[in-house]
């Protein structure tokens, strides 16, 4: 049988006292815009009238401390402390304090409160519930939260976000103790790999000089005081090749310590390499990745192949225009992804002699062709291939992506 709002009060302040953040959340879902107290301390002149009016009501005394009545003589003991949240709700603005002294290592614009409850709230909550209905009640957890995030308002003038925090706060009642899980920041670009031999992304084992990643991250991990990025990239190039487009990826700045960053500068300085360039920095939320990752966009490359023999009948590479081309997994990245096969549409091919035994061959392919395969044929894992078509074994290859067509 569900209690009225009369029932409910009284049924709370039957048998210890209750504060009036207690009471009040115990109805935080009727009528807005007061807050808990606000509404506690109507609840408690509400019964406290009803008293005085002559009703008998068997209620703890204390709950009365401080109101005068007008037909009722009464004796009033202070209370000591709120059966239900043990005065809980003085001490935040000293525990606002100090989670502001934590969060001051960080540069924020918006923050969110959460905590981790005592055995002992959970458990005088649960109590209170079962008495008297949680059909209008708030959860103590999140009044805690609520206030706390208020009071570091006041401290900071930083905004409470609960969809996108800079910073979110996990405060332990249990401890004291404070943690704090910093967002991290995105970084959309576009780059140039203008040299062969380095890879994209950092490689756990230090086998390279240096990559794509570590060459933009350098500039961003000075400014922000970040530890370290992940790299999204809208695909990859292999070592041994350059990428002359431009290639859309998202930097990820990990816990950084500083948000306020000079982008043009960060630029500049990367754009000092020789060996990467970016444009278009901006800074984008985390979809962002995923939109990336997910993008196929057609490629053109240019590929100069040095073959064994001279070069003839260089028109039968117009047979690869508009043709399906069906790939297994090449042997070179077996060890890392599993054999299967995959059909891609070559879309165009354009041919140039260079010499007897080498050309230069411009070639527009469906997103996820390997172009290496597609000329070498990778011993009959690929099919058909410029060098099956040509008869003519490939001795080497040095290959440009030219053109990414995302735009």
């Amino acid at each position: 049988m569900l209690l009225d709002v009369k029932e409910k009060v009284i049924e709370m302040l039957k048998e210890s006292y209750v504060c009036d953040r207690c009471l009040g959340r115990a109805m935080a879902q009727l009528l807005t815009g007061m807050t808990n107290e606000e509404r506690g301390k109507i609840l408690r002149y509400y019964v406290a009238m009803l008293i005085d009016s002559g009703e008998k009501i068997d209620v703890e005394n204390s709950n009365f401390y401080g109101i005068k009545f007008h037909n009722k003589k009464i004796e009033i003991e202070k209370p000591h402390e709120c059966s239900v949240c043990s005065n809980l709700f003085k001490e935040l603005k000293k525990k606002a304090k100090s989670i502001v002294k934590k969060m001051k290592k960080y540069g924020y614009n918006t923050f969110l409160v959460g905590c981790k409850l005592t055995p002992e709230l959970i458990e005088k909550e649960q109590e209170l519930w079962d008495r008297v209905g949680i059909e209008w009640c708030e959860s103590i957890k999140n009044e805690i939260n609520r206030e706390i995030g208020i009071e570091i308002e006041k401290i900071t003038g930083k905004t409470m976000n609960r969809k996108s925090p800079d910073v979110t706060v996990m405060f332990d009642l249990n401890t004291d103790d404070v943690e704090l899980s910093v967002r991290s920041l995105y970084i959309y670009g576009k780059y140039q790999k203008l040299v062969r031999g380095i890879p994209q992304t950092r490689w756990r084992k230090k086998i390279f000089r240096t990559s794509v990643q570590e060459v933009i991250e350098k500039p961003f991990l000075k400014q922000t005081k970040t530890e370290s990025t992940r790299f999204h990239g809208s695909g990859r190039e292999d070592i041994n090749v350059r990428c002359l487009a431009w290639r859309p990826f998202v930097l990820e700045l990990i816990s950084p310590t500083i948000r306020n960053i000079d982008l043009e500068r960060i630029k500049s300085e990367i754009n000092q390499s020789k060996k990467v360039k970016v444009k278009d920095l901006k800074i984008v939320g985390k979809e962002v990745v995923r939109i990336i990752k997910s993008a196929d966009y057609d490629k053109t490359y240019r590929a100069i192949v040095a073959f064994e023999k001279p070069v003839e009948n260089i028109k039968r590479l117009d047979e690869l225009k508009g043709t399906i081309i069906t790939q297994k997994t090449p042997s070179r990245v077996l060890r890392r992804r599993s054999d299967k096969i995959r059909k891609r549409k070559v879309k165009s091919i354009k041919c140039k002699f260079l010499s007897k035994n080498k050309v230069e061959l411009t070639i527009t392919a469906q997103a996820g062709l390997y172009i290496k395969e597609l000329i070498d044929g990778n011993e009959g894992r690929t099919e058909p291939s410029v060098a099956g078509l040509l008869n003519n074994k490939v001795k080497k290859i040095e290959l440009d992506v030219i053109k990414i067509h995302c735009d």
